[in-house]
């Protein structure tokens, strides 16, 4: 059952029969997904607001705490969940589309099944 972005991830990187190391390969997609969500997010703000939050957070690179309460500052948890599970889309369906042309037809037909398990049941 897929139930976390690394169980989906994981499950794509079989399907492809990915040989390199899945773990490592699945931590930094996810670590750029965050980073492009969080960008997302700032882009959304009016100038001067960017350059401040910017500024924020380079000066507080080095203290996680102090980087999440500064993004706390500017976004709710919602947005921040919008940003990032619109990030993991397009960053996932962007990654299929570029390995696509490497991929057997029994491998294609295995990631469609494995992503219309993904789609919530019409009532």
């Amino acid at each position: 059952m897929i139930n976390t972005p690394h169980d989906l991830l994981l499950k794509i990187l079989k399907v492809i029969d990915y040989n390199e190391d899945k773990e490592a390969f699945i931590s930094e997609f996810i670590k750029n997904v965050r980073l492009q969500s969080l960008l997302d997010l700032i882009s959304t703000l009016p100038t001067d607001k960017q350059e401040e939050i910017k500024a924020k957070l380079t000066s507080n690179a080095n203290d996680a705490v102090k980087v999440t309460s500064t993004i706390s500052a500017y976004f709710t948890q919602s947005q921040m969940q919008d940003a990032l599970e619109t990030a993991s889309k397009d960053a996932i369906t962007k990654y299929v589309e570029t390995i696509n042309h490497t991929l057997s037809v029994s491998q294609k037909q295995e990631l469609a099944n494995t992503f219309q398990e993904l789609q919530p049941a019409s009532t």
